[in-house]
């Protein structure tokens, strides 16, 4: 695949769970899919992250990733998004609040044969979960 469809591919995963599509998002997932993630312990697979995906969308039913920039090169796509949402359902064992959220993450995925295979996601954790209320700010 050229850069550019790997490019589409990452696109396509964003906007996919942005519209609540969780089984096209699974379906541009790998079988031998691993997603690591700042909050959680450990890699995941893809039916962990697939879980993980539904638990998100049940929290924050208005979840929205814009690509905002992307990079390729070999079977590595670099994303940067904007992403917004509002607590609405339970998250990290708390119930909706109605606040919103609003942050800039970086994601880097890794594309072969049309499917995400590898994903990683860094973003500013702290601010998040304060924006939510779940933390202070320091």
């Amino acid at each position: 695949m050229s850069l550019e469809d790997n490019k589409a591919v990452a696109r396509k995963f964003f906007e996919e769970f942005t519209k609540g599509n969780l089984q096209a998002v699974a379906d541009l997932m790998h079988d031998d899919h691993v997603f690591h993630f700042p909050l959680l312990p450990g890699p995941v697979d893809k039916p962990g992250h697939v879980t993980g995906q539904a638990a998100v969308k049940a929290a924050f039913p208005d979840y929205t990733m814009d690509v905002t920039e992307q990079v390729a090169e070999g079977d590595m796509v670099f994303n940067r998004l904007h992403i917004t949402g509002t607590h609405e359902g339970e998250f990290m064992g708390r119930p909706g609040s109605g606040k919103t959220f609003e942050i800039a993450t970086f994601n880097v995925m890794r594309i072969r044969d049309g499917q995400v295979v590898d994903e990683w996601d860094e973003f500013d954790t702290l601010g998040f979960l304060a924006q939510l209320g779940i933390v202070e700010k320091p």
